[in-house]
């Protein structure tokens, strides 16, 4: 089957019972904590088939729209987090979409050098991959955490991100549908919200060609012979990344010589 004739199918393979069965397995595999409906996932489970068997059919006639959300405050890492807590049935369909969609973007969209937030592509990877740049005689590094990657970006360029890629205007239709119903379209907690950071930082990887590069989630790693032309690579990236809109994170972004197990920890 072509790209293009693949694209055009994707709203199928999210609407589907089977694909929807399989998003839920997913979500209920996380904690999680009830929608504003106040809907468990023991409750869901209760009446799983008919639940499912409604939800795609309301999927595939238009007639579903996102339910209300519940908006949470945490503290972490020394700041105040908000997270968006769609309903159980909402992230049944964030997942749904984003497994149809996704498949194309790893085929057509993300670089074989960019790790996290999607499948089969952890920290270990991105690890193994780095360790390859400094074995090979490319000690300094240029290591810049991109600063609030998630936020700062508009409904429609959201959207055009994904359209860059995806042809089929039934699913394109379903995800301005979901994502206008956030309080922002890259919101924590949006079960797209990972693979719409991945797609806002894809006209940077695009850039990057011809760099020893590695990006786990939003941390970019350029990989040089001297400190000097490490130094060149910062002041590159941090240069394309405001060109789209972002910026360096500064107490976490730096130029220095690291051992592979060193990068790409959190917090």
């Amino acid at each position: 089957m072509s790209g293009r004739t693949a694209a055009h199918s994707l709203m199928r393979q999210a609407v589907g019972e089977r694909a929807l069965k399989r998003a839920a397995r997913q979500c209920m595999g996380r904690t999680g904590s009830p929608g504003a409906d106040g809907m468990t996932w023991k409750t869901f489970r209760q009446s799983m088939p008919s639940r499912i068997e409604a939800l795609s059919a309301a999927l595939s006639d238009g007639s579903w729209r996102p339910g209300p959300l519940r908006i949470e405050e945490f503290d972490a890492w020394g700041k105040r987090h908000t997270v968006t807590i769609p309903t159980v049935a909402d992230r049944i369909v964030h997942r749904a979409v984003r497994n149809a969609i996704e498949p194309v973007l790893e085929r057509d969209a993300y670089p074989p050098w960019m790790f996290g937030w999607h499948r089969r592509a952890g920290r270990p990877l991105a690890v193994a991959a780095a360790a390859r740049h400094l074995h090979a005689g490319l000690p300094w590094v240029a290591d810049i955490d991109v600063a609030a990657a998630s936020r700062g970006v508009a409904l429609e360029d959201a959207i055009t991100s994904v359209a860059r890629f995806v042809h089929d205007g039934r699913i394109l239709t379903l995800l301005r549908r979901i994502l206008t119903a956030l309080p922002d379209p890259l919101a924590p907690g949006s079960g797209l919200s990972p693979m719409l950071t991945n797609l806002r930082m894809t006209p940077v990887d695009q850039q990057l060609t011809g760099w020893a590069a590695v990006r786990m989630t939003d941390n970019y790693t350029l990989f040089a012979v001297t400190e000097p032309e490490a130094e060149a690579a910062y002041r590159h990236l941090a240069h394309l990344l405001t060109a789209h809109g972002m910026k360096p994170a500064p107490a976490k972004s730096k130029i220095w010589r690291p051992n592979p197990e060193d990068l790409y920890a959190a917090g």
